[in-house]
């Protein structure tokens, strides 16, 4: 069996962590991302298993892997990089890693949350530039504060559990309220309350169908004044051109967006010129914890195909 990681492995924290794969077969690792198409289906063509990032494996690209049994996919949003319909069609089994860093995205967020409410980047540059403006900064405490939580998936939970440790009140909302969610015993309000009410909302949502442009210009006109808003989780769940004009006019406090349009972002990209936003990309998810878990997940996932059964498949 040929094992192949197509364009890079940040999940790989030293060369070790490959050996459950080398007893399957041989591994190829490509430690940068293709150029192009071809130069990805030359990666890929004679691959048995592939192991993916961050590459899109389009029905032309599969057409051109013969020997292609299973795509390990890092990560959770697999639809957006693999034609999963095309793959079930050639008889390509498709799996994926989810909650592998649900800690790391939810800790992530708790630090836009802090870097917004005490004005770390706008300080940190004043002062690295020469400065002296304390009293430019005045940040707020967060203790007391509402967070409105939008999703209860493994990070919006995690999120759940860092906002009440700093004292916060937390109320929340969420597609498929069930008995494990309600054992929290948090607020449960409708989507158009959590964003009248919270002083923080921060976005825990998965990107499909249903909640593509969920948030749109009226919830978000909704918020406070001097409310944040925080999206770790995917951009194409916002009205992004309402949300920059909310910034721009002082609608609203702040946003921290770690997730955009178009990665990497343009340079002319409007929230690069603003000063009440911050700014990080897409990492979220990455640490050295979250890439072993991911890369753990789908060595499991793929000796699970091997022994005939399904574990994280989703065709």
């Amino acid at each position: 069996m040929k094992i192949v990681f197509p364009d890079g492995a940040a999940c790989i924290n030293r060369d070790s962590d490959l050996e459950p794969l080398r007893e399957l077969g041989e591994v190829v690792v490509y430690d940068n991302l293709p150029t192009e198409k071809s130069d990805l289906i030359e990666r890929v063509c004679d691959a048995d298993a592939i192991i993916l990032d961050y590459s899109r494996l389009t029905a032309d690209i599969l057409a051109e892997c013969g020997r292609l049994k299973v795509v390990c996919f890092l990560g959770i949003g697999y639809k957006d990089y693999i034609d999963v319909e095309e793959a079930t069609r050639r008889n390509i089994s498709v799996n994926y890693t989810p909650d592998y860093g649900s800690t790391s995205v939810a800790e992530h967020t708790l630090a836009l949350m802090l870097a917004l409410a005490r004005h770390l980047l706008r300080s940190y540059n004043s002062t690295r530039e020469g400065r002296w403006e304390p009293s430019s900064f005045k940040g707020i405490e967060l203790k007391a504060k509402t967070i409105g939580i939008v999703g209860l998936g493994p990070i919006g939970i995690d999120m759940v559990r860092l906002a009440l440790g700093i004292g916060m009140k937390v109320i929340a909302w969420t597609r498929s309220p069930d008995d494990r969610r309600r054992a929290l015993g948090l607020e449960m309000v409708k989507l158009d309350e959590l964003f009248m009410k919270a002083d923080v909302v921060s976005l825990h949502l998965a990107h499909n169908r249903e909640t593509e442009g969920m948030i749109d210009r009226e919830l978000l006109n909704s918020m406070k004044k001097d409310a944040m808003f925080i999206n770790t989780a995917r951009a194409a769940l916002v009205d992004n051109e309402a949300l920059i004009e909310l910034l721009r006019e002082g609608k609203i406090a702040g946003a921290a967006v770690d997730v955009f349009e178009t990665e990497p972002v343009p340079t002319d990209h409007p929230l690069l010129h603003l000063e009440n936003v911050v700014l990080t990309p897409h990492i979220g998810f990455n640490t050295s914890e979250a890439g072993s878990n991911q890369l753990n997940m789908a060595i499991e996932n793929l000796k699970a195909y091997l022994r005939g059964k399904k574990r994280n498949a989703v065709n």
